[in-house]
């Protein structure tokens, strides 16, 4: 009998029916017969088969440790049959215990988190629906916030912002229903950082973030609200409102170094912010020493609980950017390619577009132009397929010198008045992306009296 099975497995591989993994010895059928298999069985039939497959893979002891994505097939694969056994509740639960945190914050993988996630919404694609987004086929309110707010997330930071604010604003029309006021204050920030600031909605950020801090000081979670003044500091400095914006990140610094990195890895982040706002100041030596002790305090969150590889994404790209500005060309550009390496790596798309126009601006810095204008193209092209507003007046104006310098007023004439009206945001005075406006505004004064 077992010789009869082993001769008609040998078979069926031979035929190319079957597909078998000699390292791990698993045997899995080729997609064509699979799905064949698949559509001859009745709703009843599927959902049971689902089940036995769910309790399988049910068994399969987790790692100690994830370290590669691919620790995490077995629970993926008993998450998709507990989806398709429509235990939808089990399955969320599942997501959120044992998928979650690995793939937002140590993997990034963000589109399969939306593959994942996806499924949960039988009843139609969430972030098209009109008038409002659907709601997942789960009975818990609470559960339902906390979906869409997940798949929000994995939305905007695969440079899909405009995708991920009908999920939030969902999100968070349920938890003011409830009275959740962390989930209201929680949502408020993410819609903030990863959509309205992306897409140049600075006024609508900036009260987002200050009503998360009111949240967050009326119910005393001074950690959260350290995370909200992180957040706006950000925001000031790309106002152009900097002594506010180093009031905001100190006040967050103070308490998120008392937390450290065993249990934040927004220590990191901090320091980051601090060197994106001394950069955009013309600070460079505060640049550099910022953006190192971000890189440290990576690493040190890394080993005290496990990599955040965004973390490393943007200490990597601050710390190449403050050596450009500083005229360390090799120092430049060893950490703005090891930040490209690892961004790629993770698909973070929402970082993309501003690693690529400071490696144009290393390549132009060295006489290599052709390289230059290539890169900034392909930055130009993740900005405007993602509606990244900010980025896109970065790049506009980057491509405005290039082609004065080209002695091609006319095109640098175009770029320029595209860099000034992105940077114009909701308008100024106050609402303006006060470093990339006032250089538009300048180099368009300069074209156009030349």
């Amino acid at each position: 009998m077992r010789a009869e099975f082993d001769a008609d497995l040998r078979e069926l591989v031979a035929r190319g029916l079957l597909h078998h993994d000699r390292q791990t010895n698993r045997y899995d059928l080729h997609p064509i017969v699979r799905r064949y298999a698949y559509d001859r069985l009745g709703g009843a039939e599927r959902e049971a088969a689902h089940g036995q497959l769910r309790d399988y893979f049910a068994a399969v002891p987790p790692p100690e440790r994830v370290q590669r994505l691919e620790d995490l097939a077995p629970v993926i694969e008993l998450y998709h049959h507990t989806v398709r056994a429509r235990q939808y509740d089990e399955a969320r639960t599942l997501f959120r215990d044992r998928i979650n945190r690995a793939t937002y914050y140590q993997f990034g993988a963000y589109q399969l988190r939306i593959e994942l996630l996806r499924a949960l919404f039988p009843d139609g694609d969430p972030s098209t629906s009109s008038g409002q987004a659907a709601l997942p086929r789960l009975k818990d309110k609470s559960a339902q916030a906390w979906t869409l707010n997940a798949l929000a997330n994995s939305y905007s930071l695969s440079g899909q912002p405009r995708r991920a604010v009908p999920l939030f604003e969902a999100s968070n029309a349920i938890d003011e229903k409830r009275g959740n006021k962390v989930g209201v204050a929680i949502g408020l920030g993410a819609v903030a950082k990863v959509c309205y600031l992306q897409l140049g909605a600075l006024q609508a950020a900036e009260a987002n973030l200050r009503r998360q801090i009111a949240l967050f000081r009326e119910i005393k979670d001074e950690s959260w609200e350290a995370v909200g003044h992180l957040e706006l500091g950000r925001l000031l400095a790309y106002r152009g409102v900097f002594d506010e914006a180093e009031q905001h990140l100190a006040a967050a610094q103070e308490v998120l170094d008392e937390i450290g990195p065993e249990g934040t890895n927004f220590v990191s982040v901090v320091r980051a912010y601090r060197a994106l706002r001394a950069l955009l100041m013309g600070n460079v030596k505060a640049a550099l020493e910022a953006a190192r002790r971000a890189l440290e305090l990576a690493d040190e969150t890394a080993h005290a609980a496990y990599p955040f590889e965004r973390d490393y994404v943007r200490a990597h790209w601050l710390l190449g950017a403050a050596h450009r500005a500083n005229d360390d060309l090799d120092e430049a550009d060893r950490h703005l390619s090891e930040a490209l390496t690892r961004c790629r790596g993770i698909n973070a798309v929402d970082r993309e577009a501003d690693i690529l126009l400071d490696l144009a601006r290393l390549r132009a810095a060295t006489g290599e132009q052709d390289e230059a204008l290539r890169l900034a193209q392909e930055a130009l092209l993740i900005t405007e397929r993602s509606s990244y507003v900010l980025q896109g007046a970065d790049v506009h104006l980057f491509l405005a010198q290039m082609a004065l310098e080209d002695g091609d007023k006319e095109t640098a004439l175009e770029h320029a008045g595209e860099a000034r009206r992105l940077a114009t945001c909701d308008g100024p005075p106050d609402y303006t992306y006060k470093v990339a406006y006032d250089e538009a505004g300048a180099l368009l004064q300069r074209i156009e009296s030349g």
